[in-house]
């Protein structure tokens, strides 16, 4: 584990550079124009660019890929808190496992989204999902859907959720707000942005926020929260742009117990009915406590003529500790009663990650075609502690009415004096060519390469693999407001490890290569409406626990797809965003009692929309409702049971006005709108779905 003092150098570093050197700089008469300092553009729902892959900046008329986008404005609207909150609004994704209480795990076109690698700040970093992503200083979020080898290497075919930050523009910001929720929580926030210099040369942008987070848990005591960030920036000259971004995030709250997967019988397992999920299961000391560290820096440089260099280094870690209680019926005839006992374990867990980056890009001409060439090679390390998990059981509890836990009732296993889990440690270094040929002014074509060379290694568990994975697109553009787009890749991943339970629980599978097809076509409409439809399809190598409840790499899992999705506006007044999924996953060449069926979590069809109203009758007042639904997912790869399709409403509305010459908007929000009792999530445990939540929040600009 990294000492706090590393972190305590990747903050002051920058801020001692900006101040030291601010000191010493001259007048310059020099316009800096060359390097600037970019934003993610958008207007108000519908987005302009794309900060994520290779595309970098890219509009996002001109990407051979399915992108979805959440701003800023989609994210304030909704009172968006965390990870789920922003990409429930894009086609495909559900949760696993986890119900929502703790933090997210996401599935995304019906593959699980990989915690280490999966996860990027600014279209970098990997950032590690242990812990909720705090949303105060996120300028927007963006999916890129499917296989990413070629920029970001060993990465699930899921997608990559990209998370942009804010920065300082040319207006200043100081806003200050608190979010309150019926659950007791009360959360201020502070959000502050200037550009100092001469010339403006000198950025910062500081959000902060904290306060109690509320528990819809009976009888537990409430959580708390802390953050701070700080996104730097200093046009050093015309030529050198320099970028550092910060962040911390602390919080605790209690946990929920999850629910152990009945046996199956005759190849069927029943499922308990959903259960209240504000009823505490487990004991009220199943804490869980995070602390999240990212820091990352970037350097642009200007050559000759259009050629800029690019340098980034970067951190991420999470330290977690947990309590996690897990519930198990006690046999069939429990299904009615609810007789069960909880068996639970308490671990300490940290996982790193650490980025290198250095790329060159620029643009030739060979004849009649332009060349946008981007030449580049990273370096990437990730890291997990050695766990040492110490088990406890809890002799009696009932589901469905649950009783309090007193401390005597729990028998605490001996603390392990070996690890439980080895130390994991892997090691990736990649080099890649991307070309973007111009061969007429509606016709451009993207080709790419990587090599990459993969180490892993985890107690007896050893991977030392080289691959080279091609991408290649091609993109018609009838018109700037229309565009079509054929494309071939191929993935890296690393190989999931086997979950709780399974005779080889923990230990990493080798790594594979995944393939994907792709046709898409986007049309931005006259008032402002981005429509996008793709046809995917995704090969990938197959898991799954087999008879002798080993899990095991064997065979395909195949994912074919339709994805429609809408943004902006529809009128003046009228904003909006859809999207809509229809999957058809299924393992092959496997055995015979896998084949054909949908891998666990994968559902078939998924839809969300979510429409804001201005009320011109009533100045300063909108109004705005959602619905997010998903289909019958199955718990596990055998299709033993379904967890049942699940629509789920929001409703909402803010009011715009005037406190002493200060804005002041005034927003309530309130989600899970009928209180709907439901599975949220499935895997080797059950998670119950999060309860109607409601929230008031209020903000002022000073």
């Amino acid at each position: 584990m990294r000492s706090p003092s590393y972190f305590r150098l990747c903050y002051a570093l920058p801020l001692a550079c900006l101040a030291g050197t601010a000191a010493a700089q001259t007048a310059n008469d020099e316009v800096l124009q060359t390097v600037k300092v970019t934003a993610a553009r958008a207007d108000g729902l519908l987005p302009r660019t794309t900060e994520a892959g290779s595309f970098r900046g890219a509009d996002i008329m001109d990407v051979p890929s399915t992108v979805n986008v959440v701003t800023r404005e989609l994210l304030e609207r909704q009172a968006a808190a965390g990870l789920y909150d922003a990409v429930r609004n894009t086609a495909g994704v559900t949760r696993q496992q986890n119900g929502g209480d703790t933090w997210d795990q996401l599935v995304i076109r019906g593959i699980a989204v990989e915690n280490r690698t999966n996860y990027r700040l600014n279209g970098s970093l990997p950032i590690m999902n242990f812990s909720q992503v705090p949303m105060e200083d996120k300028e927007r979020v963006e999916v890129l859907k499917g296989a990413s080898a070629l920029y970001y290497g060993f990465t699930s075919p899921s997608g990559v959720v990209n998370f942009v930050t804010k920065r300082a523009g040319a207006t200043p910001v100081t806003s200050v707000g608190l979010a309150l929720d019926q659950q007791g929580s009360a959360v201020a926030s502070a959000d502050v942005a200037r550009r100092f210099g001469e010339r403006g040369e000198f950025g910062v942008r500081i959000n902060a926020a904290g306060g109690t987070l509320g528990s819809y848990l009976r009888d537990v005591g409430n959580g708390n929260r802390g953050f701070a960030s700080a996104a730097l920036d200093w046009r050093v000259n015309s030529r050198l742009l320099l970028k550092a971004d910060l962040e911390h995030d602390r919080r605790r709250v209690t946990e929920q117990a999850a629910v152990m997967l009945p046996a199956a019988v005759n190849n069927v397992i029943s499922l308990p009915r959903a259960v209240d999920p504000r009823a505490l299961v487990g004991p009220d000391w199943a804490r869980f406590e995070t602390r999240t560290d990212n820091a990352q820096l970037r350097a642009d440089y200007a050559l000759a003529g259009d050629w800029a260099v690019t340098l980034e280094a970067g951190h991420s870690e999470t330290a977690r500790d947990r309590t996690l209680p897990i519930f198990r019926l006690n046999n069939a005839a429990a299904l009615q009663t609810g007789a069960g006992r909880i068996t639970g374990n308490i671990q300490h867990q940290v996982t790193a990650s650490t980025l290198l980056r250095a790329e060159l890009a620029g643009t030739v001409a060979t004849g009649a075609l332009k060349h946008e060439l981007t030449l580049g090679a990273t370096h990437t390390g990730k890291s997990q502690d050695p766990i040492y998990q110490r088990n406890y059981t809890i002799a009696a509890q009932n589901l469905y009415n649950p009783v309090a836990i007193p401390l005597s009732g729990v028998v605490f296993g001996a603390a392990p004096a070996a690890p439980t889990t080895a130390e994991l440690k892997t090691r990736e270094t990649g080099v890649y060519a991307l070309d973007r040929i111009a061969l007429s002014p509606q016709w451009q074509t993207v080709l790419g390469l990587r090599h990459t060379s993969y180490r892993s290694d985890q107690g007896d568990n050893h991977y030392d693999v080289g691959q080279t994975t091609p991408m290649a697109s091609l993109i018609y553009k009838l018109s700037p407001a229309l565009s079509f787009y054929g494309s071939a890749a191929r993935g890296l991943e690393e190989g999931e490890s086997a979950p709780t339970g399974t005779a080889n629980q923990s230990v990493k599978m080798a790594p594979g290569v995944s393939k994907q097809r792709e046709l898409g076509a986007r049309w931005l409409s006259v008032g402002g409406t981005l429509v996008s439809a793709a046809l995917f399809d995704i090969h990938r190598p197959g898991y799954y626990t087999n008879a002798a409840n080993v899990f095991v790499a064997d065979g395909a899992q195949h994912y074919r797809g339709l994805e429609l999705s809408t943004q902006g506006k529809l009128t003046r007044q009228l904003s909006w965003q859809t999207s809509a999924q229809l999957l058809d996953p299924a393992f092959e060449n496997t055995t015979a009692a896998y084949n054909g069926k949908a891998p666990e979590n994968a559902s078939r069809r998924t839809a969300s929309a979510f429409l804001s109203y201005d009320v011109d009758a009533l100045p300063g007042w909108s109004v705005n409702g959602g619905a997010y639904y998903y289909s019958a997912r199955p718990v596990n790869d055998l299709n033993q049971a379904f967890l049942g399709g699940v629509t789920l409403f929001s409703a909402g509305a803010r009011y715009a006005t005037s406190i002493g010459g200060k804005r002041a908007t005034w927003q309530l929000n309130i989600e899970n709108l009928g209180d709907k009792q439901y599975w949220a999530g499935a895997g080797t445990r059950l998670a119950a779905g999060v309860p109607r939540l409601v929230k008031l929040g209020v903000k002022v600009d000073l």
